[in-house]
């Protein structure tokens, strides 16, 4: 499934229907880079990194520069404390006030050399690059650092990859393995190890998301990478499929993968993007299947998904674009990326039976009907079927079918003499900027 995703029977476990994914309108523009990191803050305000620019977004969608930090691409990470947000560029850390407006660097000589920052229990948290020590601020004050504030993952040589809210506890990942750490409060160091370790860790540092109450992230260990794992407690399950995880492998710049999540009518998705993915592949939590999005680009061609971080404010779920200094509202309503086609693909399952040549006399599919526009694309909105015999290797000609006018609610959609063949595959593919929901396909012979 390409932008469209799977919708269970309430009733059952079976997939009862598949809807096309939210596209993205334009909500504000902060300056020409692209959009690096976004989050909110606890009282509503919003904020983003572009480029090197530091910005503020208002609810009516215009941006304020805050302040810059020292480099202008990259993945920047974000924290928010309730008093200040942390933005760390992966060399240096900024502070940003609320109470005053003031973004500054943080220059307290006993703060090292920052990999990445997140909030935990009233402290700012950084991995120090290049080694398996993170540190800790003084309490709910970002600027304030003490040399001897810092502990180290002890159960194995690898160097710390991130460091994150591992379900209420501190989770220090390096490459190979997990450590978990709580807070006992104690007065000289407030963290304590609990004993033992995982060998899953990540070189993926940026993919860690908290939902609800799990983690998701790329894992890797001493035996290889690219299998997604999810924890509720402190012991992961994998939760990618083999094709899946034959994307993730393939990937050459696995430090470049990120993902971010939102939730949606019941369902929270977990989106992974970034470094060479032909796409950006989704996990749906409610359903617990995998679709893909995409961006339709100019020359006809699948990119990956516009988005490259998320959060919601304003009653909004606002995406930061990976290219630009673009921010989108996304939402069901919405049936272009920002105006481009979205192409929406499903795929069948190779159908054979032992080799045997079998006539398919028609195809007809489930779709919600009488969805066109009152005029313009879409008013009359097409798909289209094309028939692979070689097991998706070459495809034959495009058949097309009309989904219905508006009010045209009972139109069938119905592809017929589909020929004689040994092997077949479909490919069902909707383009027209309107509502996609297929409830079923029902193949004849």
């Amino acid at each position: 499934m390409v932008n469209l995703f799977a919708i269970s029977d309430p009733e059952g476990a079976e997939v009862s229907a598949l809807y096309g994914t939210p596209g993205l309108s334009l909500f504000a523009t902060a300056g020409g880079g692209a959009i690096r990191a976004a989050l909110n803050s606890d009282d509503g305000r919003a904020f983003v990194v572009s480029g090197n620019t530091f910005f503020e977004i208002s609810s009516a969608g215009v941006s304020t520069s805050r302040g810059t930090i020292t480099t202008s691409s990259g993945i920047v990470t974000m924290a928010n404390n309730g008093f200040q947000m942390a933005v760390c560029d992966g060399v240096k850390l900024f502070m940003f006030t609320y109470a005053t407006n003031v973004f500054a660097e943080v220059t307290d000589a006993d703060l090292p050399s920052p990999k990445n920052v997140f909030f935990l229990d009233g402290y700012f948290i950084v991995v120090k690059n290049g080694s398996g020590q993170f540190f800790i601020s003084t309490q709910y004050n970002g600027f304030n650092w003490n040399a001897l504030d810092f502990a180290t993952a002890e159960s194995s040589p690898d160097n710390l990859s991130t460091a994150v809210n591992f379900v209420g506890n501190l989770g220090l990942i390096g490459t190979n393995t997990l450590e978990i750490w709580r807070n006992t409060s104690d007065s000289t160091f407030p963290f304590s190890r609990i004993s033992g370790a995982t060998p899953i860790g990540t070189v993926s540092p940026h993919t860690f998301v908290s939902i609800d109450t799990s983690v998701f992230w790329v894992g890797n260990n001493a035996e290889g990478t690219g299998i997604v794992y999810t924890a509720k407690g402190f012991s992961p399950q994998r939760i990618s499929t083999d094709a899946i995880e034959l994307i993730l492998q393939a990937e050459t710049q696995p430090e470049l993968l990120r993902a971010w999540t939102y939730q949606k009518e019941g369902h929270a998705f977990y989106v992974i993007t970034g470094g060479n993915l032909s796409t950006s592949l989704v996990y749906d939590l409610s359903t617990k299947l995998w679709h893909e999005r995409a961006f339709l680009n100019s020359a006809g061609n699948y990119e990956q998904h516009l988005g490259s971080c998320c959060m919601y404010v304003f009653n909004r779920h606002l995406v930061g674009d990976r290219l630009n200094g673009n921010i989108y509202s996304m939402s069901l309503d919405v049936f272009s990326d920002n105006g481009a086609a979205i192409s929406r693909k499903r795929i069948y399952t190779h159908l054979q039976e032992q080799l045997n040549y079998v006539r398919h006399n028609s195809l007809q599919i489930g779709f919600e009907t009488g969805v066109g526009l009152q005029s313009g694309q879409g008013s009359d909105p097409q798909c289209s079927l094309r028939i692979s015999r070689d097991g998706a290797r070459t495809w034959g000609d495009y058949h097309i079918q009309s989904i219905g006018k508006a009010g045209v609610f009972n139109q069938q959609v119905n592809f017929r003499r589909l020929g004689v063949q040994q092997q077949c595959t479909f490919e069902l593919e909707i383009t027209d900027p309107v509502k996609v929901a297929i409830i079923g396909s029902y193949l004849n012979k």
